[in-house]
C-alpha cells in the first residue's frame, strides 16, 4: 500500500525535444511534462550492488504514484539536481510506480 505521507519531495519529470539553431544544427532540449509528490531515499550500497547485478546504474529510488507518461526517456529534477532514469516498474495493480534513477552532473 502506497503512503502519502512518505511522498514529501516535489520532483519534476522532463521529456526530451529535438529543436533546430537558427544555423539548421540539430539540438537536445527538455520541457517540463508533471511535477508530482513524491518519496526520494538514496540507495545503500546493498541495493546499488543488486542494481548492478541487473544491469541498472542507480544511485536513488523514487516512487510516485503510477503515471503512464513517465520512461527511461524522461529525466527527473529534485532539489535542483538531475537524474536520469535507469527503470521504471510499475507496483499494486499500477498503484505507483517505482524508479531508479542516476544523479548526472
Amino acid at each position: 500500500m502506497l503512503r502519502a505521507g512518505k511522498m514529501r519531495e516535489r520532483v519534476r519529470f522532463q521529456a526530451p525535444t529535438k529543436t533546430r539553431s537558427p544555423s539548421g544544427e540539430a539540438k537536445l532540449a527538455w520541457s517540463d511534462t508533471a511535477t508530482v509528490w513524491a518519496s526520494v531515499d538514496g540507495m545503500s550500497s546493498r541495493d546499488i550492488m543488486q542494481a548492478q547485478q541487473a544491469n541498472v546504474m542507480a544511485t536513488h529510488k523514487i516512487i510516485i504514484r503510477y503515471r503512464s507518461d513517465v520512461d527511461h526517456t524522461s529525466r527527473i529534477i529534485w532539489r535542483d539536481r538531475t537524474m536520469e532514469i535507469a527503470s521504471v516498474t510499475d507496483r499494486n495493480n499500477f498503484e505507483y510506480s517505482e524508479i531508479l534513477a542516476r544523479e548526472i552532473q
